[in-house]
């Protein structure tokens, strides 16, 4: 054998050995535990909110046209992020979650009124929503490192990540619907987009589908 053929040898040798592995987990608990992980993040800010003070437990109630949603997405995402790549039902989950966010998008913008002002300047609500993101994306990263790489599922995965912080922005923040518009929903894009960068760099763990 030449020395040429010889990583081409140790390649298909090792692919070999990875299709003859029995699974190391299965990929629907991969997202279970990411769908866990965002609704406890969800559930974990919502609790900071009241304990600190920055909104009302009877608030919460009026909030719940555009929180619902929200937690919609965060589920959505997160199973699409790590359904078979393969598969109608795939390209289904991940439909659906492009789906509900512009429904939960939609949502946020039509339920604000003329809004009220504040003293805070308006880019600080962008950036709080993406520091708050940075934890769920973080689990969202880890959890697509589990299967081979697309820039769809990413994206999906990016946009279940950044409900957390448009939560906190719809319970938190009172101006109107073109500071939501451009400085909450901005953010949320952006953070998915961030995922899909950010993924489409990162080596996957296994290239399973």
């Amino acid at each position: 054998m030449s020395g040429g053929e010889r990583p081409l040898d140790r390649a298909r040798q090792a692919a070999l050995a990875e299709l003859r592995a029995p699974p190391r987990d299965c990929p629907r608990r991969h997202a279970f535990r990411l769908v866990e992980a965002q609704l406890g993040l969800a559930l974990a800010g919502i609790a900071v909110a009241l304990v600190a003070g920055l909104v009302r437990p009877g608030e919460l109630f009026s909030h719940a046209v555009t929180v619902g949603p929200l937690l919609v997405v965060a589920v959505l995402g997160a199973i699409a992020a790590l359904a078979p790549r393969a598969g109608v039902a795939a390209s289904s989950w991940r439909v659906a979650t492009l789906v509900a966010a512009a429904a939960a998008m939609g949502a946020l913008v039509l339920a604000r009124g003329a809004g009220s002002p504040s003293a805070s300047p308006e880019w600080v609500c962008s950036v709080s929503h993406l520091g708050v993101g940075l934890v769920p994306l973080a689990f969202a990263l880890a959890g697509l490192r589990q299967s081979a790489g697309s820039w769809a599922r990413a994206f999906a995965a990016g946009l279940g990540a950044g409900t957390i912080g448009a939560l906190l922005g719809e319970l938190v923040c009172h101006r109107g619907r073109q500071h939501v518009l451009v400085y909450h929903l901005g953010a949320w894009v952006l953070l998915a987009l961030t995922c899909a960068a950010i993924a489409r760099a990162l080596r996957p763990r296994t290239f399973a589908p």
